[in-house]
């Protein structure tokens, strides 16, 4: 009944248009604003979002029963009404089994897509939250025969805020580019379903992109994983893989007056292996996305610009063997204050610093219990702070310095090993040198540490050290 109940509810808000009630900047994009409109049309646009929602879950499920067909393997993928009786009336449960990749990439990428139906129907960046619920629920209810799990709810519906407000502006932006329709879905496959199912027509808010580059290179890492109350080797690799990637700086970060969510964000995606497939081979993967939720300039002169305001954070690793527990892995969804700042010195030298620091409100990393052979998921909550240095000569190239840290104490009750503590330390140092304006080479050295201590089970130690060299286009 209870669930129901809040099934009204949802329906409910599909009546109810809210608006910011921030001022405006006047040079914002304007991404976030929805024209005014009465309860029918809301409604109507509501209705659309909401079958497109469960139209994207159809096809998930369509996709997990071929894979159960001609594979074998997936009897989740086999919803029954028994199963979906079972989870409409028994309260859910906090699951700890699913692969790290399953939980916090493949339903982060679900979320965007239920939260790009709102989007697409013009409701706004806290409305959206609404279709990402609802597509949320309705794949943990109806979507598998497994017992519902309320911690991928919630990353579902909180990563969709970041990753789906990301996935719809790059859209907007390449639409606003002159990018074919066919190319421009691939980036925001739920606004090209919706732009080829109904017409509608991308709002073109100008060109925003501060900074885009796309990369391509090799590396070379050495990464060892052990458990170490019982001095157990559970994972080592020493060698080289290809990798490549993109960086996206949306708005200028360093002049921001802004009360729409989003206004400015950075994104950060890479990816590398040193296999034909990605899911026994060596894995560097790693995803970095933040965005301001509100900002102010209190600096602002011919040499120094200076943002602050509250972000929103979600940062990804998984560096080894994907999806097991001897890899490192990390998973951020974290409330920020960030501060950017940037320093214009004579001869056409620039500095840029960038600060963040708060509360991760949903943390998840993986372990391996050796007394009971099997995998767990933590999860958890902590604290975080990041720190980026980057000092850039006309002539002499491109020097970039990073660190991020994170301290993950996982929520009690939730997995057998759920008594502990899990710190992660990430930095980086780059340099590039530019041949043109668009072309750059450059290295850069990665160094991850990762400590697990727990009661009752092997404290665990891992860490990874990748030297890379690519080539940059910047766009």
């Amino acid at each position: 009944m209870k669930k129901l109940f809040s099934i009204f509810l949802y329906l409910v808000f599909l009546c109810v248009q809210t608006h910011l009630i921030f001022p405006l900047n006047e040079e914002s994009s304007g991404a976030e604003e929805s024209a005014p409109r009465g309860a029918k049309e809301t409604v109507i646009h509501g209705l659309i979002g909401s079958s497109e929602v469960l139209l994207a879950n159809g096809v998930v499920m369509l996709y997990n029963y071929s894979y159960y067909v001609f594979t074998g393997f997936g009897a989740w993928a086999l919803p029954t009404a028994e199963s979906v009786r079972y989870n409409l009336t028994v309260p859910w449960e906090w699951e700890d089994t699913d692969g790290f990749i399953v939980n916090n990439l493949g339903h982060l990428t679900q979320g965007a897509l239920y939260y790009s139906a709102g989007r697409v129907n013009g409701f706004g960046y806290f409305e959206s939250a609404f279709f990402s619920a609802l597509g949320s629920f309705t794949w943990e209810a109806f979507g598998e025969s497994n017992i519902a799990s309320i911690n991928d709810f919630i990353t579902t519906v909180t990563s969709a805020q970041v990753s789906g407000e990301i996935l719809y502006r790059l859209y907007l932006e390449a639409c606003a580019a002159g990018v074919p329709a066919p190319f421009a879905f691939f980036i925001n496959p739920m606004a090209g379903f919706h732009r080829l199912v109904t017409g509608w027509e991308p709002p073109d808010y100008g060109r925003n992109l501060y900074d885009f580059r796309a990369y391509l290179g090799t590396g070379y890492a050495q990464t060892r994983s052990l458990a170490m109350d019982i001095n157990r080797e559970l994972y080592s690799f020493q060698g080289l893989f290809a990798y490549g990637g993109i960086a996206v700086v949306y708005g200028d970060p360093f002049e921001q007056e802004s009360r729409i969510p989003f206004n400015q964000f950075e994104f950060d995606f890479s990816v590398g292996f040193n296999g034909v497939t990605l899911g026994d081979s060596y894995t560097n993967l790693k995803v970095n996305a933040h965005g301001y939720l509100f900002s102010f300039s209190p600096v602002y002169t011919d040499t120094d610009r200076m943002s602050t305001g509250l972000s929103l954070h979600l940062d990804y690793a998984s560096l080894g063997i994907l999806d097991e527990s001897s890899t490192i892995n990390h998973f951020s969804w974290a409330l920020d204050w960030t501060v950017k700042y940037r320093h214009l010195f004579p001869r056409d030298t620039v500095v840029q610093l960038r600060f963040h620091s708060g509360l991760t409100l949903m943390g998840s990393a993986k372990f391996f219990s050796p007394a009971q052979e099997r995998e767990f998921l933590n999860y958890g909550a902590g604290l975080n702070g990041k720190l980026s240095f980057n000092l850039e000569h006309k002539t002499l190239g491109k020097l970039e310095m990073g660190a991020s840290g994170y301290a993950m104490w996982c929520f009690p009750e939730t997995t057998d090993i759920s008594h502990g503590t899990v710190l992660w330390l990430f930095t980086d140092i780059t340099y590039s040198y530019f041949f043109t304006k668009h072309l750059s080479i450059g290295i850069t050295d990665s160094l991850a540490l990762e400590r697990g201590f727990f009661d009752n089970y092997p404290d665990t130690r891992k860490w990874n050290n990748a030297v890379k060299m690519f080539v940059a286009w910047y766009f």
